[in-house]
């Protein structure tokens, strides 16, 4: 038993004592303590007692270190699964607006609108751009987390990047999908033209037709 251990023991005692009302210890009470301290039975005691109180702290320490580490798993997972999301909607509208372009070029009316849609296409296609170049950083990120010293500092910075990627790959989507819209309507606006005049330009067909086979 260490001196430390054993000051540690006695004061423990007297606490106990003062908790219990008492405010002074007999010369007999605290020779049979002295007798308890140097019997193999006390050593036994204070070796129990630090090592309960080393496992109760050991028992912390583990609980906290799982909560930290389910905590930066929960983080991952959650980016990982943004960065997915993000993925889908630029990649899906980029396919969209691909389709839509195919259909549209068919047709001599809307195939000249046809041009206006390259600017929400290219708007996706850079969201993509962001999406992916976020998931990179995302690996060196966890990388500089895994290093000790400046890691930590190095994996903050890598991952405000990758946040600001992320941001900027949703306001790609966005403008896009703004621009989309706004095409969307004038190939709306040039159909609903184009079949206003083809009845007119009939019917002014017809009537040439008809003065022309009318006998003088």
């Amino acid at each position: 038993m260490t001196s430390k251990e054993t000051i540690s023991f006695i004061r423990k005692a007297v606490s106990n004592v003062q908790e219990k009302g008492g405010d002074s210890i007999s010369a007999e009470r605290l020779q049979q303590f002295l007798n308890h301290l140097d019997s193999e039975q006390a050593d036994k005691d204070i070796g129990m007692l630090f090592s309960a109180k080393k496992d109760t702290a050991l028992a912390k320490y583990r609980v906290q270190a799982d909560l930290v580490l389910e905590n930066f798993k929960s983080v991952i997972v959650s980016g990982q699964a943004a960065l997915k999301s993000m993925f889908l909607i630029n990649g899906g509208a980029a396919v969209a607006i691909l389709a839509l372009v195919g259909h549209l070029s068919t047709s001599e009316i809307s195939a000249a609108k046809v041009g206006k849609l390259a600017i929400p296409l290219s708007c996706f296609a850079l969201g993509l751009v962001f999406t992916t170049t976020a998931a990179g950083f995302t690996y060196l990120a966890q990388r500089a987390y895994s290093k000790r010293g400046k890691g930590r500092r190095h994996g903050n910075r890598l991952n405000a990047i990758i946040v600001l990627l992320s941001i900027a790959s949703l306001l790609a989507f966005m403008v896009g999908c703004a621009f989309t819209y706004t095409s969307i309507q004038g190939v709306a606006r040039s159909h609903v033209r184009s079949t206003h005049k083809l009845p007119s330009e009939g019917l002014t067909k017809t009537n040439a037709n008809r003065r022309n086979q009318t006998p003088p």
